[in-house]
């Protein structure tokens, strides 16, 4: 029933356009290096070492989550695993009650690089992963493919038999590797992975206001086969991996067909996930439509009730140009409708 409470006041929230619960996970760019140059990423080396903050800038932001009530950290990139002081962030998250989410390219997974994150608390790990090898390797590198075989075996033994957390894949939908989705949500299950998602790409993962087509959108002649792909996947009986659809995996084709609208996925952007990023060592709360809040100078709690983050709420709340992100999916909060069933049941 609690669960049920929550996703009311976060449809509430959403129909007024004010924040009546705290943000459920907070998102933290650590770096914005990366050792990888993949072709769908804009990211990359967007801000020199020197401009990352300092461990203790991000233990206070950590502190200031929890003091709004934060209950998910979701600890990303560029590529976190290059901080050295990674594993005390992820240590100093697990003393404070969060739970750690660490994205990750996978490349770095050797033995003591997963010993140390079996040591230091994170709950999940999750790996991108867009094919098996020939597509993953073309997308991201040669021999990239090998080494996330090679580290998730690390990770599992270390997490069978060490401390437990949980192994999630993300992988993004594209042209390219549309008909093979099926055959790696295959691929993670007999690799022992606990959750998989399927997400859509963006033109630029730096800017999601760009509504422009990215060279890797799937296309007119290949949403027959993405549909195909879909329903193998949520048919299958798989032994070990879980299917994480939020938004639902269905929404795909509208996605790419032009046809989603707002009817089809609320947009919940500046309501479910508080997102901090950085600049000159400062940083900043914000939403996919800009900024609201400079935290060396305000805490988190004022930056998420702001004037700027209202303004960013409404933007979010009419935007057009849908996502279809999870950060900013709410399915069991999304028409009172549902939530009425949910309370009767």
């Amino acid at each position: 029933m609690i669960c049920q409470k929550d996703n009311f006041f976060f449809w509430l929230s959403h129909k007024i356009g004010y924040p009546l619960v705290g943000p459920q996970v907070m998102q933290v760019a650590l770096t914005y290096r990366c050792n990888l140059k993949c072709k769908i990423c804009h990211l990359k080396q967007l801000l020199p070492q020197e401009e990352e903050l300092a461990q203790a800038q991000v233990e206070k932001l950590l502190d200031g989550a929890v003091a709004l009530g934060v209950k998910e950290l979701v600890l990303t990139g560029g590529e976190p695993l290059l901080r050295s002081d990674i594993f005390d962030i992820c240590r100093y998250a697990a003393v404070r009650g969060l739970k750690t989410v660490l994205t990750t390219n996978g490349t770095l997974l050797d033995e003591d690089v997963s010993k140390k994150l079996a040591d230091s608390g994170v709950a999940h790990v999750h790996i991108s992963m867009d094919g098996l090898k020939a597509t993953h390797d073309h997308l991201r590198g040669s021999g990239t493919f090998g080494k996330i075989v090679e580290g998730i075996g690390f990770l599992n033994e270390f997490r069978f038999k060490k401390r437990f957390f949980s192994l999630g894949v993300a992988c993004t939908v594209m042209d390219v590797n549309a008909g093979e989705l099926s055959k790696i949500a295959a691929w993670a299950d007999e690799h022992k992975i606990d959750v998989i998602n399927f997400q859509p790409i963006l033109s630029d993962n730096a800017d999601f206001t760009d509504c422009s087509k990215s060279s890797g959108w799937v296309q007119k002649n290949s949403l027959r086969l993405l549909k195909d792909e879909i329903e193998k996947i949520k048919t299958a009986q798989y032994r070990h991996v879980r299917l994480y659809e939020e938004p639902s995996l269905n929404l795909l084709v509208k996605y790419y067909d032009g046809t989603l609208t707002q009817k089809d996925w609320v947009c919940f952007g500046g309501f479910k996930t508080l997102f901090v990023c950085f600049s000159h060592k400062i940083p900043y709360a914000y939403s996919c439509h800009g900024l609201c809040g400079d935290l060396s100078r305000c805490s988190l709690k004022k930056a998420w009730r702001s004037k700027e983050a209202h303004e960013l709420r409404r933007h979010s709340k009419t935007c057009t140009r849908l996502c279809l992100q999870a950060c900013y999916s709410k399915i069991a909060a999304g028409s009172l409708k549902h939530l009425a069933k949910q309370l009767c049941s």
